[in-house]
Parts: structure tokens; C-alpha cells; sequence
């Protein structure tokens, strides 16, 4: 959190009332960025590590004497999530600040030892490589999950920037409760990141956000989200005479691939778990699924999958409103009119698999239900029956240009519960149809520290390589 107050107006937005910076408390804010960014870059990294790590366990602290329980409720009423998804979203923040996980990042993105981003760094005879931060960086975080926005804006501090955080309206109070536990760090690394960190909410219309795209100073702008936003950050930004980088990281979801082979009882429950959690709003979500197989092979399956859904459903109840219960209730009908067969949960809409064969057809079914769109569809999940692997690959590369599916660039994630045989042909389609992570359905949730973020590399984005040579080179 910022260590000092800078001017500032406060907003209603929705029904919160948020804090937003003016645009002469970020102009001084700015001011500060290159002192702030050299101290930051003058302290080894395994010392900015550890105030990180400390804020994990500070975390880790609260939430076991039960001090996030009203942070719990406010989450679940922003988010839409029932407070056990929120409470085990809660569990998972000190993993995303954990030191270990955050060097392995580094260590993987940057080609030279990770002193590279304190010193200069030998990487050849007489040449030497220092990583600077490119910032101040401006984070424009989106959706309803706390996980995602700490991931750029940990490693944004980590490399060394002067780092500004917009979250979304739903998660902002989540994110400020983990930061503001850097108060609470003592000793001279800790201050300075308090220094080096900023929240802010900033409505659309904001003269402080339009200061921040057009005119400041900013290096880098990371903006996660998509249309409109995204075209109207693009056109602001290309209009800034500074020409910070703009870093976009659009929308994306998830895909499952089942094959008869491996249709068994533990692709079942990871299928069911990955339906559950976070209520299939991450990108990594498998929103969609095919089964290579017989049509009876894949009833089968999707049997064991609507029990697997039916016993996880007690840990992780959904929060079902009227309104959302008509719905499910209208698209259940209009796909078995449609030919799909729909598996459900008993007396309430928990859940639906609607099994299709061949293609899909809840572009068909969404004709009467529009407002059943990707963003609002909730542990829903349509499997269609295919014959081979080359038409789920099909499937995939189609995915965006589909009306119940549109708003999204593409797949980031593919889940896989397949045979070793096609396993090897089936992941080099996926990659050359530009998807970003080939997982075992098991956990493909999960996020590796080694793993680029939807393709790119988020560490060498925040940062340039200052290239020294001190003696000519060798004929």
C-alpha cells in the first residue's frame, strides 16, 4: 500500500463507495517512480522475497484465528460466490506469494542467475546483462477472483516496479486486505515496497484513469479483460506521447478431452471438481468437453461425473438465485429438444451436463435464452461425442466464433484424460492451434511456477535488458 497519502476523491461505485487517486495525487506519486524503483532494484531479490513471503504468512495468520470471516461474506456477496468457494480462494493467497514459488518464476524467465535484476550479471566474456524495471507498471485487473490480480502485481514488485493496482468493483476489498498487510512488516524492505505499491479503484469515466492511459509516464500498462474496454484502453493508450507498453491479456477458458480409454472414475472427479470450482470463472475453466468414444461409453461417463458433481456439491454449494433457476430450467428443456441428453442435478439447479453428439448444439438452444451467455453460465458444461481426436482439435479452433461462446480470444487451458498413445499427436495439434497450457484434467486449475502466463513472460515484460560490453569484440 502507499506509504504516504496522496490526494485523493472518494467514488460511489455501485453500491461501494471506493477511494480513487486525482490525477495531481498520481502526477506526485509518479514523481517518485525512479527513486523508488532504484531502491527497490539496489535490494537483492531474495530480500524482496521475503517481505512478500511475510505478507503470505500474515495472511495465513488471520485466516486461522478467523479474522477473515466478514472479508469472507463481503467477497461472496461481490463475487457472487458462495463463501466456502471464497474461503478456499482465501486458503490459496499465500501460495500465490510464497518466495520459493516466485524465484522459480524468475529463475525460469530470465535467460542469466536472477542477480541479473540487481547488477549487472556476466553473460559472456566481457559482457553483462542488467534487467531494469520498465515501470512504473499500471495493473487494470477484471473479474471476480482474488488470485489473479496478486499473480502481475507480485511479480511486478518482485522485478523492482513502482507498481499502481486497479482492481475490479469485486475483488478490490480482497486485494487491498492482502496488501495491506505490508503495514504491518517492519525493517526498510517493507517500506519501501509500501512505497512502491499503489490500489485505486478508477471508474470508466475517470479524468484519473484517462490521466494514467493518455498522459503519464507509466512504462507499462497490463490490462486483463476484454471488449469493450479492451479497444477503448488501446485507443488512449496509442494517443500517450510517452508510449507505454501495453500488455493485453484478453479472455480465454478452458477445454476437457476425454477418451473412452481413460473415461474412468478418477477423470470423473477431476471433471466434476474443475465444474466446481470458482464456479467455472477462471480462464483455465473447462467450460466445454469432448468424449472420444461411443455414445454409450460417454453416458457412462457422464453418469459417474453427475455423482462425482452431486457428492463435491455439498463442499462447494453454488449460490442459486430465482431468476438463474428459470433459466437453467428453460435451457435444460431446449437442449433435450435438441437432441442433447441432459444430466442434472436432483431438485435444484446445482448442475447440468448436457451430452450431444457430434457437435454441439447449445448455440441452437441459447436462440430462446440469450442471456444464457459464457459469463453467466454457471457449472454448466456441454460434452460433445466425437469420433477422433482431430474433431475435438476441430472444436477447439472453432470455439471463439461461436455464439455461446462469444466474448472470448480463444482456449488458454486444455485438460487432458487420454490415452498415452494419442497423447503425444493430440498436444502437438493443441499447440499449433495457439493454445497456451496442456494439463492433466486432474488439476489443471493449477498454475506451475514455471508456467508463462497465457503465453508470455510476465517477469521480462515488467523489465529491459541493460546489454554492457567493456572490451571490443574479437574479430
Amino acid at each position: 500500500m502507499v506509504k504516504r497519502a496522496y490526494a485523493s476523491t472518494e467514488k460511489k461505485a455501485g453500491s461501494q463507495t471506493v477511494v480513487e487517486i486525482t490525477e495531481d495525487g498520481l502526477s506526485e506519486l509518479l514523481s517518485r517512480a525512479r527513486g523508488v524503483q532504484n531502491g527497490l532494484c539496489s535490494i537483492p531479490v531474495e530480500e524482496r522475497l521475503i517481505v512478500i513471503e511475510k505478507i503470505g504468512q500474515a495472511w495465513e495468520e488471520k485466516r486461522r484465528k478467523g479474522e477473515l470471516e466478514s472479508l469472507k461474506h463481503e467477497l461472496s456477496a461481490s463475487t457472487g460466490y458462495s463463501p466456502q468457494t471464497i474461503d478456499l480462494e482465501l486458503s490459496l493467497v499465500p501460495s500465490a506469494l510464497n518466495s520459493l514459488s516466485i524465484k522459480r518464476n524468475l529463475v525460469a524467465s530470465f535467460p542469466f542467475e536472477i542477480s541479473c535484476l540487481e547488477r549487472f550479471t556476466e553473460v559472456g566474456k566481457d559482457e553483462y546483462c542488467w534487467y531494469r524495471p520498465r515501470g512504473p507498471v499500471f495493473i487494470i485487473s477484471s473479474g471476480n477472483s482474488l488470485i489473479p490480480p496478486l499473480i502481475p502485481t507480485t511479480i511486478s514488485l518482485a522485478t523492482g516496479n513502482m507498481t499502481l493496482l486497479r482492481p475490479s468493483l469485486a475483488n478490490f476489498f480482497g486485494v487491498k486486505a492482502v496488501y495491506s498487510l505490508l503495514e504491518d512488516i517492519s525493517g526498510d524492505v517493507a517500506e519501501l515496497m509500501r512505497e512502491a505499491l499503489a490500489i485505486s479503484y478508477f471508474s470508466h469515466d475517470s479524468p484519473s484513469l484517462d490521466y494514467l492511459l493518455t498522459k503519464s509516464k507509466v512504462g507499462v500498462i497490463n490490462f486483463w479483460g476484454g471488449e469493450p474496454a479492451r479497444t477503448e484502453i488501446s485507443r488512449r493508450v496509442s494517443s500517450n506521447p510517452n508510449h507505454p507498453d501495453l500488455i493485453i491479456n484478453g479472455p480465454l477458458t478452458g477445454y476437457a478431452i476425454v477418451d473412452a480409454s481413460s473415461a474412468t472414475e478418477s477423470a470423473a472427479l477431476a471433471l466434476a471438481r474443475n465444474i466446481l470450482l470458482f464456479d467455472q470463472q477462471l480462464c483455465s475453466s473447462p467450460t466445454e468437453g469432448a468424449f472420444i468414444g461411443d455414445w454409450e461409453d460417454a453416458v457412462e461417463f457422464v453418469t459417474m461425473v453427475g455423482k462425482k458433481l452431486d457428492d463435491l456439491t455439498e463442499t462447494l454449494p453454488p449460490k442459486v438465485t430465482e431468476s438463474r433457476a428459470y433459466v437453467i430450467e428453460g435451457i435444460r428443456r431446449s437442449l433435450q429438444f435438441k437432441g442433447s441428453m441432459v444430466f442434472k442435478s436432483g431438485s435444484s439447479p446445482n448442475w447440468t451436463i448436457a451430452l450431444s453428439k457430434s457437435r454441439s448444439v447449445l448455440d441452437d438452444a441459447l436462440q430462446a435464452f440469450p442471456e444464457f451467455g459464457l459469463h453467466t453460465r454457471r457449472r454448466f458444461m456441454e460434452i460433445i461425442v466425437l469420433e477422433k481426436y482431430e474433431d475435438a482439435l476441430r472444436m477447439i479452433e472453432e470455439l471463439p466464433k461461436r455464439k455461446s461462446f462469444r466474448g472470448i480470444d480463444g482456449v488458454q487451458s486444455v485438460g487432458l484424460s487420454v490415452s498415452d498413445d494419442s497423447r503425444e499427436r493430440l498436444c502437438a495439434g493443441l499447440a499449433e492451434r495457439g493454445i497456451f497450457r496442456i494439463l492433466p484434467l486432474e488439476d489443471m486449475y493449477m498454475r506451475s511456477a514455471l508456467e508463462p502466463y497465457d503465453g508470455m513472460n510476465l517477469a521480462q515484460a515488467f523489465t529491459y535488458a541493460v546489454y554492457r560490453r567493456d572490451k571490443p569484440l574479437e574479430a
